[in-house]
């Protein structure tokens, strides 16, 4: 009996270990492969990243670039149409240029959506020629949005011409497409010599003082003037609604006037004619100068002024009183560019356009 319990202990001992010796050997089976598990586990984390990396740029480089001022929403492109409905805006529709080259145009009046087409109302025509239908147009438009104008465009295909009662509707397709022109400040015209009445501008010590810029009468003269026809000491290359760009001969910026810095400031003021009112427009206008450039082919400079503040003649006053206006959010003279987006529009324009359309 004692010697079965001898060689029962000694087999479990054996057991024991037999079982320790494979336990020795798998725990350092196991820590001499698990830098090698560490080192597999990284690969195969990087190549996960770099798959990702290049999946994300193939992706990066198939997208097209949309601009900011661009809507492509389908539903908000009919929420901004109806917007412009429901203010009675006028519509702009310019077709591709004639055979004579100019780009005949129609002012119409939005009048109400139809299932993927606008419906619109032309202005002072009863008829319209049909040979228009089917044919490229581009259209401008603009909402009013807390007071500030915001300018819009797209291009469209018309779809037909109706006339009903003396009235002529054109229908074009709703676009796919609309682009945002929220700052007009953008679009520059150089001004039409018969549209540019005068122009003056003041700087260094010939500013008025600030106890006397509201009274026109307590102004020194200009620095430099611009009157068609008789002295044109300094020209207007280009007007928006934001800001202005002049250019000073070489005898007058040698002779009358000091170099111009970037950050000085000029008041400057510019008498316009608008065609639609038969009036006079004329602005005062506190500028800062961003762009001083010596012309070297001609030695003049060249100035490109930033609208800080504007001026027009004090309403109900027939004297030299002036009031001083702040500009608008976007940082525009709004009169001054409903004014420009007018001339623009007639840049592309003939006397005789509105009587080709109907040919």
């Amino acid at each position: 009996m004692g010697f079965l319990w001898f060689s029962g202990l000694e087999e479990l001992s054996f057991q024991a270990s037999y079982l320790g010796e494979i336990k020795d050997s798998f725990l350092n089976r196991a820590l001499n492969e698990a830098p090698m598990d560490i080192i597999l586990g990284l690969i195969a984390v990087i190549a996960v990243l770099l798959i990702c990396i290049i999946i994300l740029a193939i992706r990066n480089k198939r997208r097209v670039y949309v601009p900011e001022d661009w809507v492509l929403d389908s539903k908000k492109i009919r929420e901004l149409l109806r917007l412009a409905l429901d203010q009675r805006s006028k519509f702009e529709l310019q077709f591709a240029p004639d055979q004579g080259g100019r780009l005949p145009s129609l002012r119409c009046t939005g009048l109400r959506i139809e299932g993927p087409f606008l419906i619109l109302e032309i202005s002072g025509l009863q008829q319209l020629s049909n040979r228009w239908a089917e044919k490229p147009v581009t259209c401008y438009f603009q909402v009013n949005n807390q007071g500030q104008h915001l300018y819009h465009t797209f291009s469209s295909t018309v779809k037909d011409i109706s006339s009903d009662g003396g009235l002529c509707h054109i229908r074009v397709h709703i676009p796919a497409k609309i682009e945002s022109r929220q700052k007009r400040s953008y679009l520059r015209i150089a001004p039409p010599e018969e549209y540019l009445l005068g122009a003056a501008f003041w700087r260094g010590d010939d500013m008025p003082g600030d106890d006397a810029q509201e009274d026109l009468q307590r102004w020194p003269k200009p620095s430099l003037v611009y009157y068609p026809n008789i002295s044109r000491q300094f020209l207007v290359t280009d007007i928006s609604a934001g800001g202005i760009k002049l250019h000073i001969p070489r005898e007058h910026l040698a002779t009358e006037i000091e170099h111009i810095r970037i950050n000085d400031r000029i008041m400057v003021m510019v008498d316009l004619w608008d065609p639609d009112q038969s009036a006079r427009l004329r602005f005062w206008m506190i500028s800062r100068v961003k762009v001083p450039i010596l012309d070297f082919e001609t030695r003049g400079m060249n100035l490109g002024l930033q609208f800080l503040a504007w001026a027009r003649p004090k309403e109900k006053t027939k004297g030299s009183q002036i009031e001083w206006l702040r500009l608008s959010g976007n940082g525009e003279i709004e009169p001054l560019g409903n004014w420009i987006m007018r001339r623009h529009l007639e840049l592309f324009r003939g006397p005789k356009d509105n009587d080709s359309l109907n040919e």
